[in-house]
């Protein structure tokens, strides 16, 4: 085994687990308890997209902005504005499948047109492995390796039309299970395509030679 790999630092699961927990478990609980409490689906809502945004903002104000993070966070603002406009709780329930389409979307243009979103987010990964050095070495594999090229398009194709069909399910939730039980189902559907979708992704990659 080579000296880089047994110098490659251990994934900090904290650092993994917290926006997870941020994003996901937080704005649920939040949800459920003030609709327990008697507030309404709209509001409880809203309220549970403050912490996810704050810490959106947090990130750019620091000068470290997760750039998706800020992409969904723009898309939820428009959302919830057009769905107060219009007084619609479905609607305003429906928004992240809205916002779901929209990157998977994105992820699939980038496989159209220029290089995929995968290589810029593989890079930053090497980077944070082995640094600079290390992520121009394994980005550089682009210009070189045909294989990486189209192991690179695959799987940045798969996230996208993984997530575009996540929308499509995701909107039909929301428009047809009682309102209380949204948010729950749709968080579960997000796990479950998530976890399949990154363990596709992290199985191709090792197999093909792709890790950062």
């Amino acid at each position: 085994m080579s000296a880089a790999l047994e110098s490659k630092p251990k994934a900090r699961w904290g650092a993994v687990l917290a926006p997870v927990l941020i994003d996901l478990v937080v704005p649920l609980l939040i949800f459920y308890g003030l609709r327990q409490a008697g507030v309404g689906v709209v509001g409880a809502t809203i309220a549970g997209s403050v912490i996810p945004a704050v810490r959106t903002v947090h990130g750019v104000v620091k000068g470290k902005p997760d750039w998706m993070a800020v992409f969904m966070l723009v898309a939820l603002a428009v959302g919830t504005i057009a769905s107060l406009a219009m007084h619609s709780p479905r609607m305003l329930l429906a928004k992240d499948g809205v916002i779901t389409a929209m990157c998977g979307g994105w992820l699939l243009a980038t496989v159209v047109v220029g290089k995929p979103l995968l290589l810029a987010i593989g890079r930053g990964i090497a980077e944070a492995k082995r640094g600079k050095g290390g992520g121009e070495v394994w980005a550089g594999r682009w210009d070189r390796e045909p294989g990486f090229r189209h192991g690179l398009k695959l799987i940045t194709a798969v996230w996208g039309v993984g997530l575009v069909l996540d929308a499509v399910v995701r909107v039909a939730i929301a428009f047809t299970l009682p309102l209380d039980a949204v948010p729950g189902v749709t968080t579960v559907q997000w796990i479950v395509v998530f976890a399949g979708l990154y363990l596709f992704m992290f199985w191709y990659s090792r197999k093909n030679d792709l890790l950062a």
